[in-house]
């Protein structure tokens, strides 16, 4: 008496192989293209610095100032392929760097997050409004 047959094992292999391709198509598929997303930085609920994520291999960076308790400070984004990540903030402000660890983001979900200051990095989708009436009335 056979346990499992050829076409068994066959059916078993493709299944693992399907659910390993997944991994890997899934996120291509649902990423969306670079065109209309930004990144954003928030400062204590008001936007302090906004800039269009760009795609290249070489590593982009961009300076942005803000104060915090009266004294002024810079931080630092890096930009590449499509992503950014926050650079580490004065450690007087930011006594844990959680916020570097925090790595790479590149879609709208995604944020970096400073709470010692409520710093926060975002990234926006800018969709057009394809809307031609600016109300409908019933």
């Amino acid at each position: 008496m056979k346990f499992m047959t050829k076409a068994d094992k066959l059916l078993i292999i493709i299944l693992i192989l399907a659910s390993i391709s997944s991994i890997y198509a899934v996120p291509a598929l649902l990423s969306k293209p670079l065109e209309g997303k930004y990144a954003v930085v928030i400062l204590d609920n008001n936007e302090i610095y906004r800039t269009q994520l760009l795609p290249g291999d070489d590593s982009e960076f961009f300076e942005f100032d803000f104060e915090y308790s009266g004294k002024a400070y810079t931080g630092k984004l890096e930009m590449k392929d499509g992503q950014v990540r926050l650079h580490r903030l004065p450690e007087e402000i930011s006594p844990l760097a959680i916020h570097t660890e925090m790595g790479w983001i590149s879609e709208s979900y995604q944020f970096i997050l400073c709470l010692p200051i409520r710093l926060l990095v975002v990234i926006e989708d800018y969709k057009p409004e394809s809307n031609e009436f600016d109300f409908i009335a019933h």
